[in-house]
C-alpha cells in the first residue's frame, strides 16, 4: 500500500488518491447522518455509558459533557473536510499531497476511528467472530479503515518524540 502519512518539518504530509478523498467525504456524510442512539447502533456505539450500573450519574455526566463533546466532534469533522478540500485542490493542480498540522492530523484520526466504530456497530461487529462473518466488501472497508487509523497513529506518535 502507498504511504498516506509522513512526518515532515512543518507538520504531516497527507497523500490520498482522488478516490480516497471521495471515500472520506462519504464517511463525513455518514457521520453527519447519524440517528438517535435508541434507533441507530452506530450512534449508540459513539455514546457508551460512562458510569456502568449508575444511570443517574451517567445522565448527569452526559448533561454536562454533551455540548462540549458534540462541539469537539463537529470541529474534528470540519477539520477533516478542510483537509479533503485542500487535497481536492491539490489534485486539480496535479499535486498528490498536502501538509497539515498536528491538530488536523489528530482530528483526522479521531474522525476515521469514529467512522470505523459506527460502521462496525451498524454491521453488527461485537466480537472477532462477527468480523469473520462480514461480507467481503465490508471486511475490506473495515481493514482499510483500521490500517488508516494504525498508520496515522504511528505517524503521529513519531511527532511526540521529536
Amino acid at each position: 500500500m502507498a504511504e498516506h502519512f509522513r512526518l515532515v518539518a512543518d507538520g504531516f504530509e497527507v497523500s490520498l488518491s482522488p478516490e480516497e478523498v471521495v471515500f472520506f467525504g462519504d464517511l463525513l456524510r455518514l457521520l453527519g447522518g447519524l440517528g438517535h442512539k435508541e434507533d441507530d447502533p452506530g450512534a449508540a456505539r459513539l455514546d457508551p455509558p460512562v458510569y456502568l450500573g449508575d444511570p443517574e450519574a451517567d445522565a448527569e455526566w452526559k448533561r454536562f459533557a454533551r455540548t462540549e463533546l458534540d462541539a469537539a466532534r463537529t470541529a474534528d469533522r470540519s477539520s477533516l473536510e478542510m483537509v479533503l478540500d485542500a487535497l481536492s485542490a491539490a489534485h486539480a493542480r496535479g499535486e498528490h499531497s498536502v501538509v497539515v498540522s498536528f491538530e488536523e492530523a489528530n482530528a483526522m484520526l479521531r474522525v476515521v476511528n469514529e467512522a470505523r466504530l459506527v460502521l462496525g456497530a451498524r454491521w453488527g461487529i461485537d466480537t472477532a467472530d462477527d468480523y469473520e462473518r462480514l461480507r467481503p466488501e465490508a471486511s475490506e472497508i473495515m481493514d482499510y479503515l483500521g490500517w488508516i487509523v494504525s498508520d496515522l497513529a504511528i505517524t503521529l506518535s513519531g511527532a511526540i518524540g521529536s
